[in-house]
């Protein structure tokens, strides 16, 4: 058989061009759809490289090969110049993405050096790189010569400089400010106009700034690098706040000192470490200022921590005796509370409400003498769990919940409590650690009846004592199933949170 036609074939350029352009080609286009296709999400780099070499490399290889060996056009000819121009252009630019992705990939660690690296930085040296590379494909494609090229390109730059002067001046001063990194996205920065944001984009002209109000502030670079602004988030996040209060001549100084220290530490997001502090500032006028200093871990909470702490400096206040002074000028009318409260108590009315104590309505008034009445706010602890009561606590108005934090530090919601019933029983009566905390849900008013009277009550109706002691052993035996197993299988409540059946006995 003879053979001789396929070495004849072999010998033609036709068939290498023929095989590049029917089999090559195509088989590299579907091996790199299907590699696309295959790479997980988090190599979104590399699938936009691939997807530059499958629509924009090849394709132009194709022209080329088409123009240069099908059409047996010479280098020189316009259409082969244009397209070999974009060719090169593209495989410029796939080239740095390659690099790009292999130094400065999205997946790198945060403390890496290659991370610590600006923006513009790499923006500048990409654009750099870009230019020598135009440089070098005008001089060989177009013939052009070099050094007449980059002459051009400098009297330009020169123009150019002349001409965007301001535009030149942010570019640098962003330049500067980005390279320094002095803020970051999401740092919060305060304006010399007293101005406040959040960083939320960063580039060559401007940064952008989100205020609190959810309006969008821009400030050119060259403002920023001719003033001065406060970075509340870097390099150090934990931030200090200063608010004064003004309290009353009647007050003693380290009593409204405590009473302040007491709502900053009860406040969710206010740091124990370091610890608050009250500083009294001026006697002024009307009122004694004081200032209270606390630091909270991220400006991003500042607005919420302020408000939580100012609501329960009223609260601490009220417990705490503690007036906030009046004008000289205006008169308040009181109305007067009943004698049989004395200063201290309360109307015995109040206390009628409890049916455990309606046996004894003769003893009431002396109970109320010796009672306070208390009021909290929406999420204060009441009771913290490991202290002991140091009362009878009857719930006049508002609601609070029962947690319990077992041996494994897991907590569990036992209970709501509501008007009418109590707590710091077992406490109180044992003068051991509470096994409970009491946070209370809403607003609440609260009768605290003294270790003293409870027991003196307890004496007098020894059925009470037993009905107590009752509900204290019912109460332990339900918290030591949490100790020993961290959960109870009686019941679920609508959250999928385990609840255990504590209810008050004693106004049923």
């Amino acid at each position: 058989m003879d053979f001789s036609w396929l070495a004849w074939m072999f010998d033609q350029q036709w068939f290498y061009t023929g095989a590049l352009l029917i089999l090559v080609f195509p088989l590299v286009l579907i091996a790199l759809g299907e590699l696309i296709h295959h790479l997980p999400p988090e190599k979104k780099g590399w699938i936009a490289i691939l997807r530059n070499i499958r629509h924009q490399i090849i394709p132009q290889l194709v022209f080329l090969l088409i123009l240069t060996s099908v059409l047996d056009l010479d280098r020189t000819h316009i259409a082969v110049k244009v397209v070999e121009t974009f060719l090169w252009i593209f495989v410029i630019h796939t080239s740095l993405a390659i690099v790009n992705e292999l130094l400065f990939s999205s997946n790198m660690p945060a403390d890496d050096w290659r991370a610590r690296i600006p923006k513009l930085v790499l923006d500048f040296a990409r654009a750099f790189l870009v230019l020598i590379g135009a440089s070098l494909v005008l001089a060989y494609v177009w013939d052009l010569p070099l050094g007449k090229l980059l002459t051009a390109l400098g009297v330009g730059s020169i123009v150019l400089g002349l001409a965007l002067q301001d535009t030149l001046s942010a570019l640098f001063s962003g330049f500067a400010l980005l390279s320094s990194r002095q803020f970051r996205i999401g740092d919060w920065l305060a304006l010399g106009d007293d101005r406040i944001g959040k960083v939320i984009s960063m580039n060559w002209r401007s940064v952008t700034l989100l205020t609190r109000d959810e309006d969008v502030l821009i400030v050119p670079n060259s403002d920023l690098a001719k003033s001065t602004y406060t970075n509340f988030s870097h390099p150090y996040p934990r931030h200090m706040e200063r608010l004064p209060f003004d309290f009353s001549f009647d007050d003693a100084p380290y009593k409204v000192k405590d009473a302040l220290i007491e709502a900053a530490l009860a406040t969710p997001g206010i740091l124990h470490d370091p610890p608050p502090a009250v500083a009294l500032l001026s006697y002024d006028e009307f009122s004694v200022r004081h200032e209270v200093r606390y630091f909270i871990a991220s400006y991003d909470d500042q607005p919420k921590i302020r408000d939580d702490f100012m609501s329960r400096i009223w609260y601490v206040a009220k417990r705490h005796g503690i007036t906030f002074p009046t004008r000289a000028h205006e008169v308040v009318v009181a109305r007067a509370t009943p004698e049989a409260g004395g200063d201290q108590g309360i109307d015995p009315e109040l206390l009628a409400a409890f049916s455990f104590l309606r046996r004894s309505r003769d003893q009431l008034e002396d109970i109320a003498a010796s009672s306070e009445l208390l009021e909290y706010g929406r999420g204060e602890v009441i009771l913290e769990q490991g202290e002991t009561s140091p009362a009878l606590y009857l719930i006049v108005s508002g609601r609070a919940r029962e947690i319990h934090r077992d041996n494994g530090g897991d907590t569990h919601v036992i209970d709501e409590l509501d008007r009418g019933d109590f707590f710091g029983l077992a406490s109180m009566i044992r003068d051991e650690s509470s096994e409970l905390s009491i946070v209370a849900l809403t607003d609440m008013t609260v009768i605290a009846m003294p270790a003293t009277v409870t027991h003196r009550l307890m004496d007098r109706f020894p059925d009470l004592a037993i009905e107590m002691e009752n509900i204290i052993e019912r109460r332990l035996r339900q918290l030591q199933r949490f100790d020993m197993r961290g959960r109870d299988d009686d019941a679920t409540d609508n959250g999928g949170r385990k609840v255990v059946e504590m209810k008050t006995f004693m106004n049923k």
